[in-house]
């Protein structure tokens, strides 16, 4: 009976051991669970900075295709009545167009298609219908390309002898801008700006001279031209 106790006693722990125990357990979370925490909380800003990055760069090469395929076509809406202009910017949508992607079923011919953008909740949409001129029941393809936008605003340029007259919105039936300035402002106050030439061949060295004049303004290029209101 006493070898039976002595072994017990041999293979358990007693209270002072665990107390022990326990101790040295505290002192090492109360070293490493500070650390351990803050390399989580910077993994996770890291990676929602790089989501974003990859969200405008996204957004900006959805732009500049749709920019780059934009046709003066004047759409029709679901009323079978002409549109009022070869672009819409402002109304229901941050601004709508018509793109004539080439198809490589029909051997590179472009079909023209029905592009627009809108913000909603927070995150901008790029909406595309498969005709030109959608009525309710065509089905589109939308997709979510950036989130914790705030705003987004565009600006439209005719340029003429070395100047360019902006606006805000668009009511030309034949033509479309020499240029356009694209500004997406981030829920943490940060502008990423960038200008997309669509040149007609004689407004080539005018858009040249404005965007010179600008040093802001930065033609069909990566997400770069970003603004820091704390400086």
């Amino acid at each position: 009976m006493t070898s039976v106790q002595n072994i017990r006693r041999a293979i358990g722990f007693t209270l002072i051991e665990v107390m022990v125990a326990v101790a040295i357990f505290a002192v090492i979370a109360s070293i490493v669970g500070p650390a351990l925490f803050q390399f989580l909380e910077v993994r996770e800003k890291a990676t929602a900075k790089q989501d974003q990055l990859e969200g405008l760069q996204k957004t900006f090469l959805f732009l500049s295709n749709d920019l780059r395929y934009a046709s003066n076509r004047l759409g029709k809406n679901e009323f079978g009545e002409p549109a009022d202009a070869t672009m819409t910017v402002g109304d229901d949508s941050l601004i709508e167009l018509t793109a004539a992607y080439p198809d490589l079923n029909l051997g590179g011919l472009g079909v023209p298609r029905k592009v627009s953008w809108q913000l909603e909740d927070g995150v901008l949409q790029r909406i595309q219908s498969p005709v030109m001129d959608p009525d309710g029941d065509t089905r589109v393809l939308k997709q979510s390309v950036l989130s914790d936008v705030k705003g987004v605003e565009f600006e439209l340029s005719i340029v003429e002898e070395g100047r360019d007259n902006t606006s805000k919105k668009w009511d030309e039936q034949t033509r479309l801008p020499d240029k356009i300035t694209v500004t997406i402002t981030l829920e943490s106050k940060t502008e990423y700006r960038r200008v997309f030439t669509m040149l007609g061949g004689d407004t080539l060295d005018a858009v040249a001279a404005t965007l010179n004049a600008d040093p802001s303004a930065t033609p069909n290029s990566a997400p770069d031209a970003e603004v820091d209101p704390d400086g």
